[in-house]
């Protein structure tokens, strides 16, 4: 049976486009699977101070023949955001912090974990809307666990009215 995961990326530093370019080719080169991707939306820098350099924000959507290890996903994730200069300071005060590249599992199939180090689907995918709605291009009808909801279900019950700007088709890349 197939395996949808979907991966949000994001980068607010540098050159933001070829950042995502780039993770998007390191992460096809270490699944080797299918994959797909969203158009690049732009977005103010979400819950980040006011003049903080926007956004540019994809979403992937892989498909595994067996279901891989969330964790193993998880430290490819990590490693490529390493790889790609990004700096991961301890938790503040401040929030959310800019970054080259930012690589979240949004979801790996109907799996659904809780631990220290990940938690699917994403907690904090259903209030964003930089995430569902590249997601929704993907993958509307995917139902996604715990909450029993398509992702377009999720997108239209989303209460973030932050603009999200499309910026490059997926047609276009």
């Amino acid at each position: 049976m197939i395996t949808k995961g979907a991966i949000g990326i994001g980068s607010n530093q540098g050159n933001r486009h070829a950042l995502l370019t780039q993770a998007t080719e390191m992460l096809r080169s270490i699944w080797d699977c299918p994959m797909r991707r969203s158009s690049i939306y732009e977005t103010e820098a979400w819950g980040m101070a006011e003049g903080t350099p926007a956004f540019l924000n994809q979403v992937l959507l892989f498909e595994w023949e067996q279901m891989p290890r969330a964790e193993d996903l998880l430290d490819d994730l990590l490693h490529i955001e390493l790889e790609l200069g990004r700096i991961r300071r301890p938790s503040s005060n401040q929030g959310y912090q800019s970054r080259t590249i930012d690589l979240d599992l949004l979801f790996l199939g109907e799996h659904v974990q809780s631990s220290n180090r990940l938690e699917l689907p994403h907690p904090r995918m259903t209030s964003r809307k930089f995430v569902l709605e590249p997601l929704n291009e993907l993958c509307p009808d995917f139902i996604v666990q715990p909450w029993d909801q398509s992702v377009q279900e999720l997108m239209n019950a989303c209460s973030d009215e932050a603009p999200v700007r499309l910026y490059l088709s997926a047609s276009q890349e």
